[in-house]
C-alpha cells in the first residue's frame, strides 16, 4: 500500500487537529475496525471445527462452533460438551 504520510506524520497530525478533527478520525477508525471483525466473523459458521489460540487453552483441543454472536463466536469442545467459551474470531483457526 501507498501510503501519503508516513506513522510519525499521522502521529503528529493527531496530537496538533482541532477536536471536529478527531471527531472525523475516530468515526473511520471506528469503521475500519468494525468491517475488519465482520471479515473475520464472516470466515466461520456453525458447525465448523476450530481451535483456539490462548495460552491458557491447550492447542491440542478441538472445538466446534455453536453460535456467532455480535463481537464473540461461541465454541464447545468436540471431547468435553462441558467446555464451552465464548471467543473474540481473532483468536480463532479454522481446521
Amino acid at each position: 500500500m501507498n501510503y501519503p504520510m508516513n506513522l510519525n506524520e499521522v502521529l503528529k497530525f493527531i496530537k496538533n487537529c482541532n477536536e471536529e478533527d478527531l471527531d472525523l478520525i475516530q468515526d473511520v477508525f471506528n469503521a475500519k475496525r468494525i468491517k475488519l471483525r465482520a471479515d473475520q466473523k464472516s470466515q466461520f459458521g456453525v458447525g465448523d471445527k476450530v481451535k483456539i489460540n490462548h495460552k491458557t487453552i491447550s492447542p491440542n483441543l478441538l472445538f466446534e462452533i455453536t453460535k456467532i454472536n455480535r463481537k464473540n463466536i461461541k465454541v464447545v469442545c468436540v471431547d468435553n460438551k462441558f467446555k464451552s467459551y465464548s471467543v473474540s474470531p481473532s483468536l480463532i483457526e479454522k481446521i
